[in-house]
């Protein structure tokens, strides 16, 4: 398969997905599409939390096959975009796949002093404490787990199915957005 100007970003929550994106997008002047962001669009029309929203889509399929249409058109159209999506591995095939691990310790820390703090009241994914938030992401890693095995037979937090996997636990997101730019540049050379 021919490789596209495309950057996929996969991971655990709280790994730096939403922050590296940004700054990739920025160094190499390119676009970015979320299904992270998308999702809680949807939760926000139906005014739902996100965590009702993956909920719901766990079962219909119809509103997951949503979001796989968003990333098969960026797959057939797009070019010079930062994907940051748990299944674009799988849907934007020509791209570099990276895939960002962490622990749930420092994921739950992350996402728990989170400053998009204001993204999660408006999409009512509020988290008091720390051990919600902890309860809350392995609610949404097992949610993801099972709807990606019963609709896809994928599992989206097996590190092998990328070019480039990055641990984030204790790297600055400079260093991080570096090693994927030298990464994706020698993927892009390599025949």
């Amino acid at each position: 398969m021919p490789k596209r100007t495309i950057i996929t970003l996969g991971g655990m929550p709280g790994s730096g997905k939403s922050t590296i994106r940004e700054m990739l997008a920025t160094q190499l002047g390119y676009k970015t599409f979320s299904t992270g962001n998308f999702t809680r669009h949807l939760a926000k029309e139906r005014g739902i939390t996100l965590q009702e929203m993956n909920e719901i889509v766990a079962k219909d399929k119809a509103l997951e096959m949503r979001i796989d249409a968003e990333l098969e058109r960026i797959e057939a159209e797009e070019n010079n975009i930062i994907v940051d999506s748990h299944l674009a591995f799988h849907f934007v095939p020509s791209s570099f796949k990276v895939y960002f691990d962490i622990s749930l310790d420092e994921a739950t820390r992350r996402i728990f002093n989170d400053t998009g703090a204001k993204l999660r009241v408006e999409s009512g994914d509020i988290m008091e404490t720390l051990e919600a938030t902890k309860e809350r992401t392995l609610a949404r890693i097992e949610n993801h787990r099972s709807r990606y095995k019963e609709h896809y037979g994928l599992n989206p937090y097996d590190g092998s199915q990328y070019d480039l996997v990055v641990n984030t636990e204790e790297s600055d997101p400079e260093a991080i957005t570096d090693a994927v730019v030298a990464g994706y540049k020698k993927w892009l050379k390599d025949e």
